[in-house]
């Protein structure tokens, strides 16, 4: 996949890597750029033999300072601007959440406002540390959306969301791992490696397993019963290729090669 405005996709060894490209504005995110992502992320969702998928910023500028605010004159001024921007903003979010691959967020330097709200939509969240967090938009008379709460709401819970919205102060690495945000934080020398690593995990297990645990959490989150279809799927691996491959590398004392099917 070739590089766009703003953003850079590459794929090595199953596993695609989402960079931010915007360091003149510290990796803040454009209108057009959420439009992109979206697509993005509907053709990596598609992709049969990725196993896992990064988001990350690009420059050494932080993972992202959030949306552009040079741009909210012209794309945010009103409701009906507002509105448009938010719906586009949204369904970036959703398609992230619902894309069939797991995906990380890498973390460095600043992770503000609707960046931090990106991060959220993502599976797993890992940074260095020196990330900063803050999600401020009561410092410019503005709101989040109903979908961008819920994505905060489920991954941070209450008491949580309304410190770091109605107090609007920047926050380190410690407190994003007591609140929950990150799954862990490493140095900064180590961060590279890290994200890698942990890819590569993820990327190695059997990707029928992966992709049926996302989505079964995912519509966990929705609440309400699960049907019949819904819950015999969650039993569906055990007919697998990738199940017999699995437990015979395991009696064989060998790593498993798993097709994904």
């Amino acid at each position: 996949m070739s590089e766009q405005t703003g953003l850079n996709v590459t794929v090595a060894d199953r596993i695609a890597t989402v960079t931010i490209c915007q360091p003149e504005r510290k990796n803040a995110l454009t209108k057009p750029m959420w439009g992109t992502l979206a697509q993005i992320a509907q053709e990596l969702s598609n992709d049969v033999d990725l196993r896992c998928v990064v988001i990350r910023g690009g420059a050494g500028v932080g993972f992202g300072a959030g949306a552009d605010i040079h741009e909210f004159v012209r794309e945010r001024s009103g409701f009906e601007k507002a509105r448009d921007y938010g719906m586009l903003h949204a369904e970036a979010l959703q398609t992230i959440q619902n894309c069939n691959h797991p995906v990380i967020a890498a973390i460095d330097g600043a992770c503000m406002g609707a960046s931090f709200v990106l991060a959220s939509a993502c599976d797993l969240r890992i940074a260095a540390d020196n990330a900063k967090f803050a999600v401020p938009p009561m410092k410019l008379g503005a709101t989040l959306g109903y979908p961008e709460l819920e994505i905060m709401l489920d991954l941070l819970g209450e008491a949580a969301l309304f410190e770091i919205l109605l107090e609007g102060q920047v926050f380190d690495v410690t407190r994003a791992r007591e609140i929950g945000f990150v799954a862990r934080h490493v140095p900064v020398a180590d961060f590279n490696e890290e994200v890698a690593k942990t890819a590569g995990r993820i990327a190695g297990g059997a990707p029928i397993t992966q992709r049926m645990h996302k989505k079964m959490i995912n519509r966990l989150r929705q609440g309400g019963a699960i049907d019949a279809r819904e819950f015999d799927e969650g039993y569906r691996a055990f007919d697998s290729a990738d199940f017999k491959e699995g437990y015979t590398a395991f009696l064989e004392k060998r790593k498993a090669v798993f097709s994904g099917k």
